[in-house]
């Protein structure tokens, strides 16, 4: 039996410290960069593919649709 596959996921808010210097600042951003680059080189044409079948279909399903984005 598969999974069923989760669909409409919402973000999830984070509070970013403010202590952190300006070297682990940018030592974060890099990480996060980094995790971007390797996700959209791995999942980019699936990742296009849910967007479209988002935008196509409204978010949550409504009869709205969000403003039309290049992806």
């Amino acid at each position: 039996m598969t999974k069923p596959r989760q669909t409409g996921l919402q973000p999830t808010l984070l509070t970013i410290p403010d202590h952190w210097n300006p070297e682990i600042a940018l030592a974060v951003f890099e990480l996060i960069d980094d995790l971007r680059d390797q996700i959209w080189s791995r999942y980019g044409q699936a990742i296009q593919d849910e967007l479209r079948r988002q935008l196509e279909r409204g978010h949550d399903g409504d009869d709205t649709q969000p403003p039309c984005q290049e992806i």
